[in-house]
């Protein structure tokens, strides 16, 4: 952690695929004041979202989580937000993560240790997720076609939480070689599990309309904002 209070997390990949899924079911996610981002009237985002990190405050793991994008917090004299989304569900391959990410980030995790695989191809690379109970998912993220080329970014997003406490927010900032498009190439696979009892399955679009890939680059979350007391839905 440096004297600002930013955490770094090292990941050789990071990986993000955005499927369409009902603003209703949107809507029993989030929790109150916080407003699902709509590409097409009547559907919100679901985003599956990967790390490999190789170097934390709490060593190697592997991480996915589910989240909803939301409509970010715009403020005077602030670079603007790339996306803001509100994660409902992490889990991790490690204890110490689990705990780390719980009382630091206040992020709601799966309590049992996951086992995250990425399987990297020439042109793709795919995840899979299961616990002690079964498959949870599987993802493929492809590489661009038509000259969409990879580029060193440095990109701003807004993490919002929620727990008893409260409502929070985290800016931070991802760091490396990445690379997006929207050919639609794709896929993912949900299962029913208590991980993905949130979502609907057969709700959820198989096929990502945006596909987000980023290797061997830097995570760095800022300190909490706390902005509300305890807020219900």
């Amino acid at each position: 952690m440096t004297d600002d209070g930013i955490r770094r997390y090292l990941y050789r990949d990071a990986i993000n695929g955005f499927f369409e899924f009902p603003t209703e079911h949107a809507r029993t996610i989030l929790p109150h004041g916080l407003q699902p981002v709509e590409p097409h009237h009547g559907m919100s985002i679901l985003t599956v979202t990967a790390f490999e990190f190789h170097d934390s405050a709490v060593g190697a793991y592997r991480e996915i989580a589910l989240s909803v994008i939301i409509s970010p917090r715009v403020r005077h004299g602030e670079p603007m937000a790339r996306a803001a989304m509100y994660p409902f569900l992490v889990g991790t391959t490690t204890r110490a993560a689990r705990e780390h990410g719980i009382s630091v980030w206040h992020l709601p995790h799966h309590l049992l240790d996951l086992d995250v695989a990425f399987e990297r191809g020439p042109s793709a690379i795919t995840l899979t997720a299961a616990d002690p109970s079964g498959p949870i998912l599987a993802m493929t993220i492809t590489d661009a076609e038509r000259g969409v080329t990879w580029e060193k970014v440095e990109h701003r997003y807004q993490t919002f939480m929620h727990d008893e406490g409260g409502t929070y927010l985290s800016p931070l900032v991802m760091q490396g070689p990445f690379m997006e498009h929207e050919d639609e190439r794709g896929r993912l696979t949900l299962h029913a599990h208590a991980f993905t009892g949130a979502v609907d399955p057969d709700e959820v679009t198989s096929t990502p309309f945006r596909e987000q890939w980023m290797k061997d680059g830097v995570e760095s979350i800022h300190p909490l904002q706390t902005l509300t007391a305890l807020a219900s839905r």
